[in-house]
């Protein structure tokens, strides 16, 4: 949830695309009719930066719902039927400028430095916000893009310092593949011309409180990680940290991601927590050799997805296999399948998702000849689903340390 925040505090910080031309000027943008403060009321994640969407049974790894995020305003400048938009003093082109909607479609910084989002604004000028504000409006934002994948006329090229034409056409691309990972809502607020210096003044306290605020954070979740991994070496239990991602799509080139993976494993238990959120909370794996190869395996399974993950524990390798494509009959068979291997198993307990939909992922109660027979079964699942059409499935690999 920190790296959701974070990214979106970054983008509302002074920098972005600037325009030399004349009617983008700040001279223009002080002269605008339209001017609105926005507040984002809350986020719903859709994937990881990876592109594996979120599953209703692994809160852990994907929040899916983010409610009143600590996080500062953004004012909004134009004037109606018009291509200049300012937010926050950067100017931007709409997309669509009209009186029931605007609608901008810009590059944004990561938080990475070598990484750009497209984030999608829509202000609806029709309907009120949940909230009560005058305007509603959501925000969707794109995976991370590297930077190196977008061309201009000036050779280094940075697309956050590109003219309108350039942006206009890495865009163009850019639109035809947009692969959202969340999306924002809240609502805007009318300025009164009166009191438009002292909420500009307002928001801009609330980015820099946001930037302090983040930065002691983050010190603060790193001297307790130094402090957890001394005490935990003790107890067999060690940090396993993957970065370094790349995606494959059927029909795509490689795309590397900057999610990172951060687990507490627990070799003698075979569990682990997740150390990027609810730490508290317990998962398990299943610990096996395949080939003179240690691995960690796991399975997870519902009405929606079905996904395997596996670490290398020798190559320092993760990796994830997903497809989103299951039909009914699919689901019914490989539920059945699951459920007779778990009624051998002595005090099972059928697991739920938070929406009360049963789902599958491994458990501390079975043995591992069991949970390996359930892990056979998503795998023999998932090839029989690419065996049939391969864009159905998604993999993504990490570089992890070794344990």
């Amino acid at each position: 949830m920190r790296k959701i925040l974070s990214i979106i505090v970054v983008s509302l910080l002074l920098n972005g695309n600037a325009y030399s031309n004349d009617i983008y000027s700040q001279e223009n943008r002080k002269k605008s009719e339209i001017k609105i403060n926005c507040k984002i009321n809350w986020i719903m994640k859709f994937a990881n930066q990876d592109g594996l969407h979120a599953s209703k049974y692994d809160t852990s790894d994907l929040p899916k719902m983010i409610n009143d995020p600590k996080l500062p305003g953004f004012i909004v400048e134009t004037n109606l039927n018009s291509r200049p938009v300012w937010i926050n003093r950067v100017a931007v082109k709409a997309d669509e400028n009209w009186r029931e909607e605007l609608s901008i479609i810009r590059f944004e910084q990561a938080n990475e430095k070598d990484f750009v989002v497209v984030r999608k604004y829509n202000i609806d000028y029709t309907t009120k916000s949940t909230k009560g504000e005058d305007y509603s409006f959501s925000i969707d934002t794109s995976m991370h893009l590297p930077k190196s994948d977008f061309k201009g006329k000036n050779i280094p090229f940075n697309i956050l310092e590109a003219d309108i034409e350039d942006i206009d056409l890495n865009l163009k691309r850019i639109k035809e593949n947009f692969n959202s990972t969340s999306k924002s809502y809240g609502g805007c607020n009318k300025i009164d011309p009166k009191n438009f210096d002292f909420e500009e003044t307002v928001v801009q306290n609330e980015i820099t409180i946001a930037e302090y605020e983040a930065k002691k954070e983050k010190e603060l979740l790193n001297k307790k990680k130094e402090e957890l991994k001394k005490a935990n070496i003790a107890e067999g239990k060690f940090e396993l940290n993957c970065k370094d991602g790349v995606l494959y799509k059927a029909g795509r080139n490689p795309e590397p991601f900057d999610d990172t993976l951060n687990r507490l494993v627990d070799i003698n238990n075979h569990s682990y927590s997740n150390l990027n959120f609810e730490p508290e909370k317990i998962h398990y794996f299943i610990s096996t050799e395949l080939s003179d190869r240690k691995l960690f395996l796991e399975y997870r399974f519902d009405k929606d997805s079905v996904q395997l993950l596996g670490y290398d524990r020798d190559a320092g390798e993760f990796a994830v296999k997903t497809s989103l494509w299951l039909n009914e009959s699919l689901y019914q068979i490989t539920k059945k399948k699951l459920d007779e291997v778990n009624k051998s198993i002595d005090n099972y307990k059928p697991q739920k998702d938070s929406f009360g939909y049963d789902y599958y992922t491994v458990s501390n109660l079975g043995t591992k000849k069991q949970e390996y027979e359930k892990f056979r079964i998503i795998t023999s699942l998932l090839d029989n689903i690419e065996n049939a059409n391969v864009t159905k499935v998604t993999g993504a690999n990490y570089k992890c340390n070794k344990i």
